[in-house]
């Protein structure tokens, strides 16, 4: 099957080339519908990470095209999305290992089902670790943050703050499900936090910002005595300086929740892809931004220099 495939042949330049792909024994060829745009890739963009020319893409859905010798799961027409083992997904098609994909219900589009970052949100969620009646913050409400506000909505939390800076993110925030919403910029984040909660102060904070100097000032966020702080976002830079002080007063638990952090990425992409299933996980009002794949490089010079309105950009085949 031939495709065209986007190559970043150097930094932040990107090349449409045209190869042939099958699917090898016990491998798929999939129809992508839809591959989003990565916040981590803007390191193989800037030149970080990686070695030219690369593929990229690895959040993407689509519909299965054609099997290999010994895959029974999956059969032409299904719809799936992935934990796919390659960085490959800016194509018309792709090929990748059956376990892989994860077959989507009837009536879920393949380009609403970006199985890669959700499974990160759910690894994000479960270190979180939500038990009832806690108050629990999202801080950063890009798509990321709003899927795990997505996942923690309707729960038995006390209380569900989102915050972040920009009105409009915390309106969806609401739609979503945040219970209250602080804008930093506007107020005391501490203070209403305070007011919120009763003087309890947060259970557990997830960070999505990416911003060494937002992640510092959420140890405020917490509650003394074993609050939790999770760290979501991908940092493209090092930190020079961050005080872990305010953290070490409250006696935080620190978690990670990169791919890394996971005890089973397959079994994570199990849970957020049932998620999706049912209609946790939503992508109306995060998809802000589609671009043809012809256009991957304006879609990536979009992803480094964000207009105020962009929540979530995909490549669509």
């Amino acid at each position: 099957m031939l495709t065209r495939r986007a190559f970043l042949v150097e930094p932040k330049r990107f090349e449409i080339r045209t190869l042939d792909v099958n699917p090898g024994p016990g491998q798929v060829l999939v129809k992508v519908a839809a591959c989003g745009l990565c916040n981590w890739e803007q390191n193989h963009w800037h030149g970080l990470l990686g070695q030219c020319p690369q593929n990229l893409g690895h959040e993407w859905g689509g519909t299965v095209i054609a099997v290999g010798d010994g895959v029974m799961r999956l059969q032409p027409g299904d719809n799936v999305t992935a934990l796919p083992d390659s960085m490959t997904g800016f194509s018309d098609y792709v090929v990748t290992k059956a376990p892989q994909c994860f077959k989507l219900a009837p009536g879920v589009a393949p380009e609403d089902a970006l199985g890669e970052p959700l499974k990160c949100v759910v690894t994000v969620l479960r270190a979180a670790s939500p038990q009832a009646g806690d108050y629990g913050v999202v801080v950063g409400c890009g798509p990321m943050g709003l899927w795990c506000i997505q996942g923690l909505a309707g729960s038995s939390l006390a209380a569900l703050i989102a915050v972040d800076v920009s009105p409009d993110k915390l309106s969806l925030a609401q739609h979503y499900g945040a219970t209250h919403t602080v804008n930093p910029r506007a107020e005391d984040a501490v203070a209403c936090i305070g007011a919120i909660t009763g003087g309890h102060m947060a259970d557990f904070v997830i960070e999505g910002t990416g911003l060494p100097g937002v992640a510092g000032q959420v140890a405020g966020y917490l509650r003394t005595g074993r609050g939790r702080f999770i760290m979501m976002s991908s940092h493209e830079r090092p930190a020079h300086e961050f005080d872990w002080r305010p953290f070490q007063d409250k006696g935080a638990i620190i978690s990670v929740a990169h791919p890394g952090y996971s005890e089973d990425q397959l079994d994570d992409t199990r849970r957020a892809v049932s998620l999706i299933n049912k209609g946790t996980f939503r992508m109306q009002g995060i998809v802000s931004h589609r671009f043809p794949l012809e256009r991957v490089q304006e879609a990536f010079e979009t992803l480094e220099h964000k207009p105020a309105d962009y929540v979530k950009g995909i490549v669509v085949p």
